[in-house]
């Protein structure tokens, strides 16, 4: 009889202690989410990857307006800038936010005024296809820095004494309304010129703001733009090579006014002579298009 009761006893621990297990383990929540995530920017494209844990969906918001389901999204933003994007887990434990801001920035090349044209071969052509090969020019190309304070110049041509003054203007504002309307090149409302001597001798630059009074043509410039008369604007300038290509620098951090905006128009053309020698507007020898193109910073 003390037998079968010790082991009664040893029967109802048993199971006291299972029921005491079962309903402990039905008590327990589940783990919460633990929303997380890395990304990689390539230019405006994002690729993100979801490192969530005790999770089952997820939801994306971009900071952009722009939302996703997708576990692994990538996403193309329509301009640089910082984003706070937030990453919605969802799991048997409920739901977790986790945001981070993220920098969208565009790339810059990295460029140096050397003479060795080999670091613009990543850039793209702002103008090409124009001019010919009896003397004019061919093709150019623009780039900045990450801090927007420089404008690099690449030109390709006959860069010879026939055509040896390079006239740039900028609108600098992107206003093509407001500035300068150069005769017979079209709506183009610079506020800059810069008149680069290419040839003879070392390359000289004279850089000049917009004399804003509509009576002057002649010469609607002011002369210095800058704190260093004898250099102008051109920061940095190679040489001359075989004739037909140079690169040089332009300082738009010195430009005040007006300040140069997110986006500015740009435009190009040779001529074999300047300002001084006729009086007035020089005549066009390489007349590159009949519109300003447009070049952004961001």
């Amino acid at each position: 009889m003390k037998k079968n009761r010790i082991a009664f006893l040893s029967l109802a621990a048993f199971v006291i202690a299972a029921l005491t297990f079962v309903s402990c383990s039905e008590d327990d929540p589940a783990p919460a989410p633990v929303p997380d995530f890395t990304s990689e920017i390539d230019d405006k494209t994002v690729t993100f990857t979801n490192t969530s844990t005790n999770a089952t969906s997820y939801s994306w918001d971009f900071g952009d307006n722009t939302l996703s389901t997708d576990e692994n999204p990538v996403h193309v933003y329509d301009a640089y800038g910082d984003y706070d994007v937030r990453l919605t887990a969802k799991g048997d434990g409920g739901e977790e936010i986790k945001k981070q801001t993220i920098s969208v920035v565009k790339e810059w090349p990295a460029i140096a005024i050397d003479g060795d044209f080999s670091d613009w071969d990543a850039v793209e052509s702002f103008y090409s296809g124009y001019g010919d090969a009896s003397g004019n020019l061919t093709e150019a190309k623009v780039t900045s820095d990450a801090a927007g304070s420089k404008l690099y110049i690449y030109v390709k041509g006959d860069l010879q004494e026939a055509n040896h003054v390079l006239q740039i203007i900028i609108d600098a504002d992107g206003d093509a309304a407001t500035g300068w309307q150069t005769p017979n090149l079209g709506t183009n409302g610079a506020e800059y010129q810069f008149e680069y001597y290419i040839q003879p001798g070392p390359p000289w630059c004279g850089t000049y703001g917009w004399d804003s009074d509509p009576a002057v043509q002649d010469w609607p410039w002011i002369l210095d733009i800058t704190n260093d008369p004898d250099n102008g604007d051109i920061s940095e300038s190679s040489g001359v090579i075989g004739d037909s290509e140079i690169e040089f620098a332009i300082e738009t951090s010195l430009m005040k006014n007006p300040v140069v905006g997110d986006q500015v128009g740009i435009y190009f053309w040779a001529q074999n002579m300047d300002w001084n020698q006729v009086g007035q507007f020089p005549p066009v020898d390489a007349d590159p298009l009949e519109e300003v193109k447009m070049f952004s910073f961001q």
